[in-house]
């Protein structure tokens, strides 16, 4: 006798085998969905740091990195922004015609991140695109976002205006 179809016995295997896998697959889903939450971060920001120092150059303008809702100590928070304006002061955090560019942190939710305790906000030359730090300071730890306990990635902001991340596993 010719059956087609599925036994039922097969269909219970097939779907065993479907539960085992698929939970064996998930936190390894969960920390790539962490760690591109984070990259997709330091890829915006990395974007409007180099649009920023562009703009000093063209516009002959000095430009400010402020970042609002940070402070420099680890928060869980997505209330925060990156802004590029031509103001010295963030003093409201809506679009007007000085305000070159923003990157808003609603758009990352679940990091713990924190800035420089010195710099809240980053003056950027409009001669060379340099950012200006305190004298005596080459690199800083601009920004860190923590993805999961203990380990966290530090973009790094060097005086003749580079990113670099690093990785920190306290």
């Amino acid at each position: 006798m010719n059956k087609n179809g599925f036994t039922l016995l097969g269909m219970i295997i097939t779907v065993a085998i479907l539960a085992i896998v698929l939970a064996a697959a998930a936190p390894s889903f969960h920390g790539l969905m962490a760690r591109n939450k984070v990259e997709r971060t330091i890829t915006e920001l990395k974007g409007v740091f180099i649009a920023a120092k562009s703009e000093a150059v063209m516009r002959n303008k000095e430009v400010y990195l402020h970042t609002v809702g940070l402070t420099d100590t680890k928060t869980f928070t997505d209330d925060w922004r990156v802004i590029a304006t031509t103001e010295s002061t963030a003093n409201s955090c809506t679009t007007n015609d000085n305000t070159l560019y923003i990157v808003e942190g609603h758009s990352f939710t679940g990091l713990n991140i924190k800035r420089h305790q010195d710099y809240s906000t980053i003056k950027i030359d409009s001669m060379n695109g340099h950012p200006k730090f305190n004298s005596g300071e080459g690199v800083i730890d601009w920004l860190t976002f923590e993805k999961e306990s203990g380990k966290a990635i530090t973009m790094q902001m060097h005086m003749f205006g580079r990113l670099y991340n690093t990785k920190n596993y306290s």
